[in-house]
């Protein structure tokens, strides 16, 4: 999708993750381990949206989170190279991170993409073929208490030592299937999701790839 003008791209991220809702499928190709818990993607737990990186701070998206101030060094850690290591060949033509940032009534979110190929000037990154690293900070943990958690994961898993609290879920899309980690510590929830498109062959390992994203320092 490519920028026009200062436009806000309020649904270029989100589109893929909301979809979910209505495009997963029950049954997943693969085997989940044992002890996973088939829980639907809840309807009320909608993403944040993405926003152009050019886009003036303090612009209004449509669903009225306000535009914040970009953080330089927000998509540098982990920085591509350290991407490559972890991920492996799949991430061979990893590209530096596309940021968007949004905050509303104390909460703010950043959120990293990282196209999987390369991307022509004046267009976007597919998030079906990208890694997309969200952080979102809370005012307090009393705040973050009241989100229910996990949000958009088909059949969730429970994952140690990731965070206080952390799940797993292979996501399948109509065009993607998206391997998600999200993690709650305090007042924050990193979600990291590895999209891919749905003719790519599995990801190997991918909870322990994407867990080692988390931990990166």
């Amino acid at each position: 999708m490519k920028s026009s003008g200062r436009s806000v791209r309020t649904w270029a991220v989100p589109l893929s993750v909301a979809l979910a809702g209505l495009l997963l499928t029950a049954c997943q190709g693969g085997s989940e381990p044992s002890g996973s818990v088939a829980s639907p993607a809840p309807a009320s737990a909608l993403a944040s949206p993405k926003t152009d990186a050019t886009a003036s701070p303090g612009t209004t998206a449509m669903d009225g989170r306000i535009i914040g101030t970009p953080d330089a060094q927000a998509c540098k850690v982990p920085g591509t190279d350290e991407i490559r290591q972890k991920l492996g060949a799949i991430a061979a033509q990893i590209q530096q991170g596309v940021q968007s940032v949004t905050e509303t009534q104390g909460v703010k979110e950043t959120s990293c993409t990282f196209s999987l190929v390369g991307v022509p000037n004046g267009q976007d990154p597919d998030p079906g073929n990208a890694l997309t690293i969200s952080t979102t900070v809370y005012p307090d943990t009393a705040a973050l208490g009241k989100v229910e958690l996990p949000r958009l994961m088909m059949s969730p898993k429970s994952v140690d030592g990731a965070g206080e609290r952390a799940w797993y879920a292979r996501n399948q899309l109509s065009s993607s299937t998206e391997y998600v980690l999200e993690s709650a510590s305090k007042n924050v929830i990193t979600r990291i999701t590895l999209a891919v498109p749905v003719q790519a062959p599995p990801v190997e390992q991918s909870q322990d790839k994407l867990t080692s994203l988390l931990q990166a320092p």
